[in-house]
């Protein structure tokens, strides 16, 4: 009968550790199937720089540039938001560059062009 108690306490181990893998696939499983519920139902995190044409409203999203910051023969290539100031690409016979425009003030922080 020692024989047999001893066999008996071999497998006590190997029951426990097939009980602790046996949880961590549950736990895994539910940990991904939670993940995928998740990021299905979330919204976006960040909301999209460009918006449709039909979304901007006249007269409340133009960016007006300070007299002089065009030269003749320049022309708006571009406006991005950055940040909190606009970038605007100004492409023309004197090359382009970006013009950092302050929205609450309207002036012009930064241009930035070519190096010469």
């Amino acid at each position: 009968m020692s024989g047999q108690a001893q066999k008996h306490d071999n497998l006590r181990g190997l029951k426990a550790l097939v009980t602790v893998l046996g949880v961590l696939i549950v736990l895994g499983t539910a940990f991904v199937i939670g993940t995928v519920i998740k990021r299905f139902y979330a919204k976006p995190v960040a909301a999209s720089m460009t918006m449709p044409v039909s979304a901007v409203i006249p007269g409340e999203s133009q960016v007006v540039l300070p007299p002089g910051a065009l030269a003749p023969g320049d022309h708006i290539a571009g406006i991005a938001g950055a940040g909190g100031v606009f970038a605007v690409w100004v492409s023309g016979a004197g090359g382009d560059r970006l013009l950092l425009l302050n929205p609450q003030t309207g002036a012009v922080s930064t241009a930035l062009g070519p190096a010469k």
